[in-house]
């Protein structure tokens, strides 16, 4: 049994967690870093995820071997199914893809968003219910206002787009969907459909549910009760959906966009009810409408305004900095949950996270079985409560975080090419010439210097640096 511990006020649950998580894996050049999160970020998440769902945990687990890529996570267990995961575990943390979009075409965000779902949840209910969640996000950001009633069917008719996206992406449509159809035994399309015409459904309730505020002025938060019951909400079943969740979240926000403490309070106090993600997806869509901060402490506020404000940073194509995940073809995941926090050089640190700092002492586990978990403060500023050996054991020499090159700053990303590097600034560290280039436009004529370089440096460093770009291009 895990120990009872006391929470400082403003603790984040998983979904913050993830949501972070996702936000370190999106590149100083705006691309989503699949592998990284998928090979670093989940399997390290396990160790201190505060609420994190069982179809979340056995993604995560089966990422962790050394043969699954983010594209093949099909795994098939007694509890968890990959093809049957729809639940709001990826809905809730998606909301950094669409701040870091350089423009509010949907196909923007939800092509990398993709990437991003199918780590964890293969059923067109999570698929879907993340890509609705975005599409209400981006709308509320683009118009500064949540979505009325009347454009919800239009919105969930719009993710009838989603295959074609899905389609036009290399490793999705030549690898993920023929194995997805191969592991449901069906057509993609038709659960696709299927699942569209149940939000449809859902949607429909949702519009009606308003019609009940505009027209009789009845209380939105009983409303707003009668409606989670009437979508699955209250049902063990039914309750963690990621379609339910997206739509009870875009009901919220809107009804309550003049109120958004109000709102958040009406969700969060429903008991059964799936209170603290439908409140962090509306949140998100109340908080650009919101003109006030919401009272009381939250845990590692500086950490996500920093965040907030690089990926802000990147949408609007300024420079930003990178996280630095530790090389992938050095990392090896933590074998056991404990093992995540270890020693580098002497001190404690997070693997694939970096240096910590503990607090406090260690706090024992319950039962016959004695285990310890321990708080501790990252180098960037989150707080964690993490599983411990009593002893800690040096961590690998790859689970140390790396630096990586700055991206560009010259002229408009999107326009300009920025001018071929000299050779004085190529990286020696192929792993880091491969950002390199990638921070570069990508030009063939780079590509080619910099092969030549780690030529130079032996058939290693030059098989190294191919294997990557060959890797990361392929992934795209």
């Amino acid at each position: 049994m895990g120990p009872t511990v006391d929470l400082p006020a403003g603790c984040t649950s998983d979904d913050t967690q993830l949501r972070l998580a996702v936000a370190r894996c999106i590149r100083t050049t705006g691309r989503f870093d699949a592998e990284a999160f998928s090979k670093v970020e989940l399997p390290v998440f396990l160790s201190y995820q505060l609420g994190a769902g069982r179809g979340t945990k056995a993604a995560a687990h089966a990422l962790a071997k050394r043969t699954t890529r983010w594209f093949s996570n099909f795994f098939d267990e007694r509890t968890s199914r990959y093809v049957d995961c729809g639940g709001n575990g990826a809905a809730m943390r998606i909301q950094p893809h669409v701040w870091a979009a350089r423009d509010a075409r949907p196909e923007t965000y939800l092509a990398p968003l993709l990437r991003d779902v199918v780590c964890t949840h293969g059923h067109p209910r999570g698929i879907l219910g993340a890509c609705l969640h975005a599409l209400a996000l981006a709308t509320t950001l683009h118009r500064s206002s949540v979505p009325e009633p009347d454009r919800w069917a239009g919105m969930v008719g719009h993710l009838s787009e989603v295959e074609h996206i899905l389609v036009s992406d290399d490793a999705l449509g030549e690898r993920w969907l023929p194995a997805w159809e191969d592991a449901a035994s069906r057509s993609f399309s038709k659960a696709l459909a299927e699942t569209v015409m149940e939000l449809q459904h859902q949607v429909e309730h949702a519009v009606a549910a308003a019609t009940r505020v505009q027209r009789g002025g009845e209380d939105a938060a009983h409303v707003y009760s009668d409606l989670v019951r009437s979508l699955g909400g209250l049902r063990k079943e039914t309750r963690g959906a990621g379609t339910t969740t997206s739509v009870l979240s875009l009901w919220l926000a809107w009804a309550f966009s003049s109120n958004p403490i109000g709102g958040l309070r009406a969700s969060s106090f429903l008991i059964n009810s799936d209170t603290d993600t439908i409140s962090t997806m509306a949140g998100a869509l109340l908080g650009v409408v919101a003109s006030d901060d919401p009272p009381g402490e939250v845990l590692d506020r500086a950490l996500i305004v920093y965040e907030a404000q690089r990926l802000d940073a990147l949408a609007q194509e300024r420079p930003a900095p990178s996280f630095p995940h530790p090389d992938p073809l050095h990392w090896q995941p933590p074998p056991y949950l404990a093992d995540a926090l270890g020693l580098i050089d002497d001190q404690p640190a997070m693997a694939g996270l970096g240096p910590v700092r503990l607090l406090g002492e260690p706090i024992s586990g319950q039962g016959d079985r004695k285990e310890m978990w321990q708080w501790a403060v990252t180098s960037y500023g989150q707080t964690l409560l993490t599983k411990r050996r009593p002893e800690l054991q040096e961590l690998p020499p790859g689970a140390m975080p790396r630096s990586r090159p700055s991206a560009p700053t010259n002229g408009n990303a999107m326009e300009s090419p920025s001018p071929t590097p000299h050779r004085s600034q190529f990286p020696d560290d192929p792993a880091n010439g491969a950002e390199f280039f990638l921070g570069h436009r990508e030009d063939d004529r780079l590509l080619g210097e910099l092969l030549r370089h780690y030529a130079k440096q032996g058939p290693t460093a030059s098989a190294v640096f191919a294997t990557l770009i060959s890797f990361r291009l392929t992934d795209r």
